[in-house]
C-alpha cells in the first residue's frame, strides 16, 4: 500500500511516494553487515521526517553544552545526531553503536552517551542551529527528537545614567534613566531597582527595554538605583546611581509625646516638628519669643525636637515651629499644652436628713470637687467602701455618687469622700446618717423554772428600743427590750396564757404560751424497718388547740423527755445502738442498726411544769427478704386484725364517753383495753415544784385533751394497724 505525505522542513517540502514498508525493506537494512547503509538511511529519513516538538537548549560561548535525553533508549540501538545549520543542509555530526564517534564538524569536542545524550565542548556561535537525535533498533521504526541550540556570551556590567533638564531633579518634573549595555551584547531583558526593590510597576514609572521614565518624579523616588541585564546564560548589574529629589517645605506639623493632661512640676514633655522638604531646618517660639537651649528647654534632632523639663504654669502659652529650606519657609499651627489643675473645693452632702430604717430605706451621698482628672474613693468609719451591694458607686468627671440600698444598722457613719489626682488629694468632712432598725426577729415568750416560775417577754436589738408588755393572769408589766416576771406554782396557772406584746414606732409583734401539759401529734405508726437499717422515733411539741386566736406566734412550754422500752418499762439512754437527742421542745430516739430483737413498743414521756404526756411507738423490724423478723403474720393478716380491733375500740370508746359524762367532774377515769394508750396525759404538777395538792385541786387539772386532728384517743398501740 502506497502513502503520499508532505513533510515541511527548512522551508522546503519533500514528496515521498513510497510506502514506509518499502523504505524499511529496500533502504534501511536490518543486517549488521549493512551497518553503514543503515546510517545513511537514517540521515535520509531525518531529512524527510515529519515536524515534531523542539527542545530548546542554551549554551554559553566557550563552555560545554549537553543535549540531554530524558527517556530510555533500548539497548543495541543505533544512535545518530544530525546538525542543521541555519540555511544549510543536514550534517551527520555524531553517532553511537557500541561505541561513539564524532564527525568532522565536532571532532575532538563531542561525546555521545549510551542513553543517547550528546555533549559539545567549547561551543561557538557556529554551533547554533537545529539538532536531531535518531534512534533505531535494527528492523524497527526510527524515533526522532529535535533540539534547538542558541549560544550566548556572558554579559558584562551595564552603565546606568540620568537624562534630566537640570540636576539634581526637582519633584514634579520628568526624569529618564538609561541602562547602557557595552558592546554588541546579546541582552534579552532589562530590570530597574530602587533600594534593591523593583520599581517598574509604580504608577509614575514607565519601563521600556533599556529606558526608565518618571512621569513625573516625586520626593518618594529619592533613593539608590541600579539596572540589571539578562540573557539565558548570565546576568549583570550596573553601578549604583543615587537620586536626590529636591522638594519645597510643606505639610509642617507639631506633635507631643503626651496626648493628655500635662502636670506642672511633675511632667516633662517633648514637642516634635516635622515637615516635607529637602534639607529643612527648624526653629521654635513661645508667645512670639524665640526659644533657645536653656535650663528647662532643650533642642535636638536638628532643632526639630523641643524638650521642656519640667513643665511649669508659665508654659501656658502658644508654641510655634518654623521649617525652612532653600526654596521656602513655613510656620506650624499654634500648639498649646493641656496643663492640669490640682484638687480643690471638695464637698459631701446627703439627699436626706430624715431618719432611715435599716433594711427598708435607701440614701444617696454626693461628693463633688474641682480639678483635673479626679478620682474618688469612699470610706465608712475609716474603712474603704467598694461598689458592691448594698453599695453602688457612680463616678463622673467631677462628681461621685454613693447610693446605699437598703441601709443597714452599720451605716451610721461617718462617711467620707476623698478626691485625688496626680497633683494632690483632699478628703471631705464626715457625714453621719441617723439610722433606726427593728429588733431581731419576733418577740419571744420565755418560761423558766428556778425557785419560782420565771416569765419573760424579750424583743431586743432595735433602735429605738421596743416597748414590751407582759400579761399573765390579769397582771401586766411593761418595759423596753425585755420584761421579766415571777409567779409561784401555788397559784392557779393551769390553762393560763402568757402573752407578750411588742411595739416599736407602730411595728408590733406578739406571742403567747399556753400553760398546758406537753402536746404533740407524732407519727406513732413507724413503717417496718429492714434489719440493719435505722429505726427513728420523734416527738415534736406543738401548741395545738391552745393557740389563742389573734396572736401572731404561739409557743409551748419547755419540757424534759424520757424514753422507755415498752416491753419492760426500762429507761433508754444514749449508748450502743441507741441514740437519744433532745432539746426543750423536740426529742428523737434512733436505733441504728435495728435488729429483730428491737421489735416492740417504745414510749416517750414529755414533762413540763403543768404535767406530762406519754407517746407510744410500735417498731417492727423485718428480715432483709421482706418477711417479719419474728416469723409472724404477713401484712394482709395483720391488716385484717387491726381493722377488727379498731372497730371494737371505736365502739368501746363511745360507751366510755357516755359513762364518763354521767360521772362527777372530780374524777377522770381511763379505761384501757389490753393495749396501752397512744397518748397518756398525767396532769399532776411535778413534785419538783414542791407544792402538795389536794385531791380536789388535782382533779381540776385532770382533763381529756382532744387534739384538733383527733376526736378520740385510741387505746390501740400506735402502729399496730400496719
Amino acid at each position: 500500500m502506497l502513502h503520499e505525505k508532505e513533510v515541511p522542513y527548512n522551508k522546503s517540502t519533500v514528496l515521498i511516494k513510497k510506502s514506509m514498508s518499502d523504505i524499511s525493506q529496500n533502504v534501511c537494512r536490518t543486517e549488521m553487515e549493512h551497518f553503514l547503509t543503515s546510517l545513511s538511511c537514517v540521515v535520509v529519513l531525518l531529512s524527510l521526517g515529519g515536524e515534531a516538538a523542539v527542545i530548546n537548549v542554551n549554551g554559553t560561548l566557550g563552555k560545554s553544552v549537553l543535549f540531554y535525553v530524558n527517556y530510555g533508549v533500548p539497548a543495541n540501538s543505533l544512535i545518530q545526531w544530525n546538525f542543521f545549520p541555519p540555511g544549510g543542509a543536514a550534517q551527520l555530526v555524531a553517532q553511537y553503536f557500541s561505541t561513539y564517534s564524532c564527525e568532522e564538524t565536532l571532532k575532538g569536542r563531542c561525546e555521545v552517551f549510551p542513553n543517547g545524550s550528546l555533549r559539545i565542548d567549547n561551543v561557538s556561535y557556529d554551533d547554533q542551529g537545529a539538532y536531531t537525535l535518531s534512534t533505531q533498533i535494527i528492523g524497527s521504526a526510527i524515533n526522532n527528537t529535535r533540539y534547538q541550540l542558541r549560544v550566548y556570551a556572558p554579559l558584562t556590567a551595564p552603565v546606568l545614567r540620568t537624562i534630566v533638564s537640570k540636576s539634581p531633579p526637582t519633584s514634579g518634573t520628568n526624569v529618564t534613566l538609561q541602562c547602557d549595555a557595552a558592546g554588541n551584547q546579546n541582552v534579552t531583558s532589562y530590570s530597574f531597582y530602587r533600594d534593591q526593590k523593583a520599581i517598574c510597576s509604580q504608577p509614575n514609572v514607565i519601563c521600556s527595554e533599556s529606558v526608565l521614565n518618571f512621569t513625573p518624579i516625586y520626593v518618594n523616588d529619592t533613593g539608590s538605583y541600579t539596572c540589571t541585564i539578562e540573557n539565558p546564560v548570565s546576568s549583570n548589574t550596573s553601578n549604583s546611581l543615587t537620586l536626590i529629589v529636591i522638594v519645597p517645605v510643606s505639610n509642617i506639623t507639631v506633635t507631643s509625646n503626651i496626648s493628655g493632661l500635662v502636670w506642672p512640676g511633675i511632667d516633662s514633655i517633648s514637642l516634635r516638628c516635622s515637615a516635607l522638604g529637602t534639607n529643612v531646618s527648624y526653629s521654635w517660639s513661645l508667645q512670639g519669643t524665640t526659644i533657645s537651649t536653656g535650663t528647662r528647654f532643650q533642642l535636638s534632632a536638628n532643632k526639630s525636637t523641643l524638650t521642656i523639663s519640667p513643665v511649669t504654669t508659665s508654659d501656658n502659652g502658644t508654641f510655634i515651629c518654623t521649617a525652612t529650606n532653600v526654596i521656602n519657609s513655613l510656620k506650624s499651627g499654634e500648639k498649646k499644652l493641656n496643663l492640669a489643675s490640682p484638687v480643690s473645693a471638695v464637698t459631701l452632702i446627703s439627699n436626706t436628713s430624715a431618719d432611715l430604717w435599716a433594711g427598708q430605706d435607701s440614701v444617696s451621698l454626693y461628693c463633688s470637687a474641682q480639678g483635673s482628672a479626679i478620682t474618688f474613693s469612699w470610706r465608712l468609719n475609716g474603712n474603704p467602701v467598694s461598689s458592691s451591694p448594698p453599695y453602688n458607686i457612680i463616678d463622673s468627671t467631677q462628681k461621685s455618687t454613693l447610693t446605699i440600698s437598703p441601709v443597714s444598722k452599720n451605716d451610721n457613719g461617718p462617711f467620707t469622700c476623698t478626691a485625688s489626682n496626680r497633683a494632690n488629694n483632699i478628703t471631705s468632712k464626715g457625714i453621719n446618717l441617723n439610722i433606726n432598725w427593728f429588733p431581731d426577729g419576733d418577740i419571744q415568750c420565755t418560761v423558766g423554772i428556778n425557785q419560782t416560775i420565771q416569765l419573760g417577754c424579750s424583743w431586743p436589738g432595735g433602735k429605738p428600743a421596743a416597748n414590751v408588755t407582759l400579761r399573765f393572769n390579769g397582771t401586766e408589766n411593761t418595759g423596753t427590750d425585755e420584761v421579766i416576771s415571777s409567779v409561784t406554782s401555788s397559784g392557779n396557772i393551769h390553762g393560763s396564757n402568757l402573752t407578750c406584746n411588742g411595739d416599736q414606732l407602730g411595728r408590733t409583734s406578739n406571742c403567747t404560751v399556753a400553760f398546758v401539759p406537753p402536746l404533740s401529734f407524732p407519727n406513732t405508726t413507724i413503717p417496718p424497718v429492714t434489719e440493719g437499717a435505722a429505726a427513728i422515733m420523734t416527738v415534736n411539741l406543738t401548741s395545738g388547740a391552745q393557740t389563742r386566736a389573734g396572736s401572731s406566734s404561739s409557743q409551748v412550754l419547755p419540757a424534759q423527755f424520757s424514753w422507755f422500752n415498752g416491753t419492760d418499762n426500762s429507761p433508754i439512754r444514749t449508748g450502743g445502738k441507741f441514740n437519744v437527742t433532745s432539746t426543750s421542745y423536740v426529742s428523737t430516739l434512733k436505733i441504728d442498726p435495728a435488729s429483730a430483737s428491737d421489735s416492740g413498743t417504745y414510749y416517750c414521756k414529755a414533762t413540763n411544769i403543768i404535767g406530762s404526756t406519754t407517746y407510744y411507738f410500735k417498731v417492727e423490724v423485718t428480715k432483709r427478704d421482706g418477711g417479719p423478723s419474728n416469723g409472724g403474720l404477713d401484712g394482709g393478716q395483720i391488716a385484717g386484725i387491726v381493722i377488727g380491733v379498731l372497730a371494737g375500740v371505736a365502739i368501746i370508746g363511745i360507751i366510755v364517753f357516755f359513762v364518763l359524762k354521767k360521772r362527777t367532774t372530780k374524777e377522770t377515769i381511763y379505761e384501757n383495753t389490753d393495749s396501752v394508750p397512744a397518748n397518756l396525759y398525767e396532769n399532776r404538777l411535778p413534785s419538783a415544784i414542791g407544792t402538795e395538792m389536794t385531791r380536789k385541786e388535782e382533779s381540776n387539772y385532770e382533763q381529756l385533751l382532744v387534739s384538733p386532728e383527733k376526736s378520740i384517743y385510741h387505746t390501740v398501740i400506735a402502729g399496730s394497724g400496719k
